[in-house]
This record gives structure tokens, C-alpha cells and sequence, in this order.
């Protein structure tokens, strides 16, 4: 019971300190939105680079929305991946709609030593003309004002990197529980206070927003110094903030927004393929966070189930059992006041937050599948395609 106990106290110091972490984080958050104004001393061209492998569908309502910015010197070029679905055929639509702001690469084979996506972003880079980039998803989609609102922060914070956060739409049940546990938890191992301070060696973008000055970005290797890397964000921002440039993130509402996945599987397929990756495929690391997360967020809701229904049979405990309950309701309060401020900014029902550990359990599940597909199976999925461990992985 002792071991128990103690289990349950480390439990409760890491939600304290966790709190405490975020709400010193989170007490200002920048943010920026469709309702303001960003007038902008220059206008240099700007190329949009869209990667598309099977996005027919989806593209049909962000790549008007892409075409359609309140800025005038910007290209489009989307570079269809290998795709079956008709989603070449969406792409000239469009460009027959939008002249001259719409380029098409299609791209037929995957070089061995490439992840998809960045192959796809090298390409469309190498095609850029633009004195910036601005790196996206086929799935984002963008405000009229999205691309000014990323120059306007870049004039404003002189910064050669700028990434706003997609707003996520969730609107199944597993969304709405996994997804803002993810989100959480990036916020607390990458807080926007840190990222933005030239002094701190924390960097993060995010995926759908990446706007880059290109020389810059040229200049660090580009896309051929990640070209192995699955978490391609992570990567370049730490790429140009470790080389001394600026760097500066953002979240909105409404200038970014997207809907990654609409289903369990379909989350568990997303996640998956970043997880072990994002540990820099070190066994141990991995390891020690799928158990702090069990620790945390397990333990006590079994020690819920088991004591309450030994208190509501016996109507009475033990000293040492009231202990362990005690602990127990202390985590998960804590996970439920962490968890409504992420909710809120989501819009997601705030009875949500009484599921607060159930998130976190399964991206530990996720986290275990990862690593064990990479070590001792065909490696992770994504878009029809499998990854292994690149030769260069350390486990350090």
C-alpha cells in the first residue's frame, strides 16, 4: 500500500508542477484573427507550397480559399504526390479558374531516401519564385487575410520564420477526447513563451502554417537537410531557431483552421506515425513519458474504480485506502481544471474535461505501438506509404 501511495504522490507532484508550468506559460498567448487589420510596409512575392497525395476531396474547398488571399504578389503551387483519387484533376480546375496563380508538379515515384511530404515541399520549393514561402497542408484552410497576417508578424517581431497554429476543428467523440490532450501536452513540452524567445532553444511550427523567408531557408540546407525526418515542423523550426534566426508562433480561431482526422483510426494512424519519431526514436525517452502519462493518468482512475467500490460495498475505508483516494480525486481534478481552458479554446463541451485521462492512456497506447511498428515491424503508415527508422536515428 505504501508503494502504492507514493506512486500516487509522484502522480500528484507531476499535475502540480504541470499546472504551474502552464499557467505561467499561458497567462498571455499571442494570438491574431480575421478581425484585424495588417497594414504592411512592403509586399515582397510569396510562394505557397501545398504537397497533395489523395486530397481530391478535401481541395475542392481549400484550394479556392488559397487562391483567393487579399494579397496580391503570391503563387500557388501544389505538387500531387503520386495521387489516384482525381486529385490532379481538382488542381487544373482550379488553375483554369485562377490563371497564373496556380502551378501543378505532378510527381510519379518517391525517391528511397525521402518521406513523402517534404519530398513533395523540396519540389515545390525548388519551383518557388518567391522571396518568402510559406509551407501548408492540402487540409488547411486559410482566411482571406491569412497570408498578409504571416507577413504583417514577420514585419512586426523581424523574424525569418513565422508559423500560426491551425485552429482544429473536432467534431467526433474521439476528437474531442484525444486531440485536446495532444494539443496539452504540446503546449506544456513546447510553450509558445519559449519558442518566441530568442534565448530559449525550444522550437516548434506548425505543419500548416510555415512561412519562411527563402534565402533563409535556402541557405540551412532546405528541405534536403529533413528530407528523413517525419516530423517535418519540429525539424525546421529547430533548423533555422538553433542557426540564430528569429523565430515566432501564433495561434488564431479563424485565419487557420482544420480538421485532421475524423475518426479513432484515423487518429490513431496520425499520431502514430510522429510518435516514436518525435522521441527522436530513443527507446528510453519513449519509455519514460508512456509511463509518466500511465503513472498520471491510469493509476488513478483504477484506484478510483477499485476504492469507490470498496467504499460503496463496505461504506467505510481504511486509513491508508482513504489516502489513496484522496490522491486520486487530487490528479484527476487537477487533469479537469488543466483541461478546461483547452476545451474552451476548442469549443468543445466542457463535461469533456471529466475525460481529461482517457486521452493521454491512449496516446500512451499509440506511443507503444509506434516504437514497436518502427523496431520490429514494416514501420509506420501514412497516406499508403511505410516508414521505418531512418540509418541516422539515434537512440541517444
Amino acid at each position: 500500500m505504501m508503494i502504492l501511495i507514493g506512486s500516487l504522490a509522484l502522480g500528484l507532484t507531476f499535475w502540480l508542477a504541470a499546472f504551474a508550468w502552464n499557467l505561467r506559460n499561458n497567462w498571455s498567448v499571442p494570438r491574431v484573427s480575421g478581425q484585424m487589420e495588417f497594414p504592411l510596409r512592403q509586399h515582397p512575392r510569396v510562394s505557397i507550397l501545398i504537397p497533395a497525395r489523395n486530397e481530391a476531396k478535401i481541395l475542392l474547398q481549400t484550394l479556392p480559399a488559397f487562391l483567393m488571399q487579399d494579397y496580391d504578389n503570391y503563387e500557388v503551387i501544389l505538387v500531387d504526390d503520386a495521387s489516384t483519387d482525381g486529385t490532379a484533376e481538382v488542381a487544373e480546375q482550379c488553375a483554369h479558374l485562377y490563371p497564373g496563380k496556380l502551378r501543378v508538379i505532378p510527381v510519379t515515384n518517391l525517391p528511397s531516401d525521402w518521406i513523402g511530404k517534404i519530398h513533395a515541399l523540396h519540389l515545390a520549393f525548388q519551383s518557388a519564385c518567391g522571396e518568402w514561402v510559406l509551407a501548408t497542408d492540402a487540409d488547411i484552410l486559410f482566411h482571406p487575410k491569412a497570408l498578409s497576417a504571416g507577413l504583417w508578424l514577420a514585419e512586426q517581431q523581424q523574424a525569418e520564420l513565422v508559423s500560426i497554429y491551425a485552429f482544429l476543428e473536432c467534431s467526433s467523440f474521439w476528437e474531442k477526447v484525444i486531440l485536446p490532450g495532444f494539443g496539452l501536452l504540446l503546449a506544456t513540452v513546447f510553450p509558445l513563451r519559449k519558442i518566441n524567445d530568442p534565448n530559449s532553444t525550444v522550437a516548434l511550427a506548425s505543419g500548416g502554417y510555415i512561412l519562411m523567408r527563402r534565402r533563409v531557408w535556402d541557405r540551412l540546407g532546405g528541405y534536403e537537410s529533413i528530407r528523413t525526418e517525419m516530423i517535418d515542423d519540429l525539424n525546421t523550426a529547430r533548423i533555422v531557431k538553433h542557426s540564430s534566426h528569429r523565430i515566432f508562433a501564433t495561434v488564431t480561431k479563424d485565419l487557420v483552421r482544420t480538421r485532421m482526422y475524423h475518426n479513432l483510426v484515423e487518429i490513431w494512424e496520425g499520431l502514430r506515425k510522429n510518435a516514436f519519431a518525435g522521441h527522436r526514436y530513443s527507446v528510453a525517452r519513449l519509455l519514460v513519458v508512456v509511463t509518466s502519462s500511465l503513472l498520471c493518468n491510469l493509476l488513478p482512475l483504477l484506484c478510483l474504480a477499485y476504492f469507490g467500490w470498496e467504499l460503496a460495498g463496505q461504506g467505510k475505508l481504511v486509513e491508508e485506502a482513504n489516502v489513496v483516494l484522496t490522491l486520486s480525486l487530487a490528479q484527476l481534478l487537477l487533469a479537469i481544471l488543466l483541461y478546461v481552458p483547452v476545451l474552451f479554446f476548442y469549443e468543445i463541451d466542457l463535461e469533456y474535461a471529466f475525460l481529461a485521462p482517457v486521452g493521454p492512456i491512449i496516446y500512451a497506447c499509440i506511443c507503444l505501438d509506434s516504437m514497436a511498428r518502427t523496431l520490429f515491424g514494416r514501420g509506420v503508415t501514412w497516406k499508403l506509404r511505410h516508414y521505418g527508422r531512418p540509418p541516422a536515428a539515434s537512440e541517444s
